[in-house]
């Protein structure tokens, strides 16, 4: 209110200012002595009455602009209400999901504040709502619900790593894993089960058993990624665990089988509930080892339908990376799947042994639900850095694969085949807004025909706008968008057949707006007046005809300040003048 006050005078020969409002102002910069400055008079006449007014609203809501996975986020929310010292219950959701609710007693003024938290579980911008239930009685329920966004990171990728045996394969990953200060690394090394006979008590005992309660059923939500490499989970008891592990995945975790004579179904892997999100079919743990494994060495190929894929790209141009692949030092064995489940996308294969669909896969991933898994039935990729580096000196095919794994099953932004950017966080209604994006298939092949993009109601999915863009060869675009609703909505890329390839999120109206604040404030309004020398006018009713307004303007053109004797030389001279005077008076006689 105050803003636009000042914005009318500047550059304008406006006299006087007639303004109708209910004085409930939320500037930011005018002050009643900026107003004052314009030399403009301002008659403010009141309108509305808080008589009866009903209202609880938000009036703020604040929370860190970045959040981290896995680490609590809090959110300080300010309320308001018409009625004292009553009890307000605020809610914190997302997608429609109530993460926290807390009830707040308001002190005499209706005012209280409230703290909720949530715990982001991945990286990327989410959105959330604060929001009070509205009450029967509520003039203005608008204000009950405030958006906002979280620009959640990944401070640590945070791995479980299991090995059941020794071998280079365990070794390499390990020290891989290890060496990167941006993974929370917990690995676990088994050399003692619990049926093995021991001639010393367990308090003298160097190896601990294995705690598999405490990480499976008190930790195992706070990893990013669970290894197991090499493993059999048999001899430790795990059986009634492996549902745990199967529904955090579903979830949104993420996790790896390595391969190994332990590994698959040579560890009992087939009839289990593992099996159930693992990507790739497994032959019955009962069957013969020779039915179990494949003991040649080989040089894996990529298979032609994702040699775009993230996972297997050594190189940026095609041709490059098949050089580098045919380049590598084979591997030695791998365990035998049968198949490759419906969701399963197979990166590497056997050049030559024969299965169902193809030759033997060697690397399957897939998307579970909410979360990822991988399945590496080779034991041996420690090759690709070791023997590889000796032969041809560049060992560096070994951590590119397992940085682009780790990434990939964390569900890293920046690996998704398809991404949109848009670029504001929070816009106002009607504001228009740039998007870019790369578009491409889930085999990472670009989309380079027509794509349609929507913009969404986040509540209702109700469209607000829609149109189509056509991607360049690298499957980019870029284009400006228009008329946003008033909240929150996410914007979609649509590939063939209507099926949404993405989304990113932008809220509109978000945080405390005016509505946050309704109640009338005739004390603003007569400050305004008297402090510019118009005339505060109770009701409309009560303004005369404009003719009758004062309407003249103060203006002042500048000031100009003399002072001669504030300087130094000044007072010097004078202080002479006075000390000659006197010695000329004394030579004279006079007094």
């Amino acid at each position: 209110m105050l803003d636009s006050i000042v914005t009318a005078a500047e550059g304008a020969e406006v006299g006087a200012v007639l303004l109708v409002s209910d004085g409930a102002d939320r500037s930011k910069d005018a002050t009643l002595e900026r107003i004052a400055a314009t030399g403009m008079r301002v008659h403010t006449v009141g309108v509305g009455t808080d008589d009866g007014f009903s209202d609880d609203a938000i009036v703020d809501v604040r929370a860190d602009a970045t959040g981290f996975v896995h680490q609590e986020t809090r959110v300080r929310v300010e309320l308001r209400s018409s009625k004292p010292r009553t009890t307000l219950t605020v809610f914190l959701r997302r997608d429609g999901e109530i993460l926290e609710q807390v009830s707040v007693a308001l002190d005499d003024t209706g005012k209280g504040y409230a703290e909720l938290s949530f715990t982001p579980n991945r990286p990327g911008r989410a959105a959330y709502e604060v929001y009070l239930p509205s009450r029967g009685d509520d003039d203005v329920p608008e204000n009950n619900v405030a958006a906002f966004l979280v620009n959640v990171r990944r401070d640590k990728l945070r791995v479980l790593h299991v090995a059941g045996r020794p071998s280079w394969d365990e070794r390499f990953l390990r020290a891989f894993l290890k060496k990167d200060p941006s993974i929370d690394l917990v690995s676990f090394f088994i050399l003692r089960t619990s049926t093995d006979l021991t001639m010393a008590a367990p308090g003298e005992m160097a190896l601990i058993p294995f705690p598999t309660d405490e990480l499976f059923s008190e930790h195992l939500e706070s990893f990013d990624l669970v290894i197991f490499q090499n493993f059999n989970f048999g001899p430790y008891d795990m059986a009634p665990y492996l549902p745990r592990i199967r529904d955090y995945v579903r979830r949104g975790g993420a996790f790896a089988m390595v391969g190994g004579e332990l590994s698959f179904a040579g560890g009992g892997y087939a009839e289990t509930p593992l099996a159930e999100v693992l990507p790739v079919v497994m032959p019955p743990s009962s069957s013969s080892p020779a039915r179990q494994f494949v003991f040649d060495r080989f040089r894996p190929v990529l298979d032609a339908a994702f040699a775009r894929h993230p996972l297997v790209e050594l190189r940026p141009d095609a041709l490059g990376n098949q050089q580098a692949w045919a380049r590598l030092s084979p591997v030695e064995g791998a365990n035998v799947v049968d198949g490759v489940r419906p969701t399963g996308d197979v990166l590497l294969r056997h050049p030559t042994y024969p299965v169902a669909g193809g030759t033997l896969p060697l690397l399957v991933v897939a998307q579970v639900d909410r979360g990822r898994v991988l399945a590496l039935t080779t034991d041996s990729s420690w090759r690709w850095g070791l023997t590889t580096g000796g032969a041809t000196g560049d060992a560096s095919a070994y951590g590119t694969f397992w940085d682009h794994a780790l990434r990939w099953l964390a569900m890293d932004p920046l690996l998704d085949p398809t991404r949109l950017r848009v670029d504001a966080e929070r816009l106002a209604p009607g504001e228009s807004f740039d998007v870019q994006g790369v578009a491409r298939d889930r085999h990472y092949i670009p989309l380079t025909e027509a794509l349609a993009w929507t913009v969404e109601r986040a509540d209702t999915h109700a469209a607000v706008s829609a149109g189509t863009v056509r991607a360049d060869a690298r499957g980019g675009s870029r284009g400006v968008r228009r008329r946003p609703w008033r909240r929150g909505v996410p914007h979609h890329a649509q590939g063939p057949g209507g099926i949404a390839l993405t989304e990113e999120l932008f809220v509109v109206g978000a945080g405390a707006s005016e509505l946050a604040n309704p109640w009338p404030n005739a004390a603003l309004l007569r400050a305004v007046a008297e402090r510019t020398g118009g005339k505060h006018f109770a009701s409309l009713g009560d303004v005369p005809r404009l003719t009758d307004i004062d309407a003249t303007r103060e203006r002042v053109v500048g000031r100009k300040t003399m002072a001669p004797l504030a300087t130094p030389w000044a007072f010097a001279i004078l202080v002479a003048l006075l000390a000659a005077d006197w010695a000329l008076r004394r030579r004279w006689g006079l007094r």
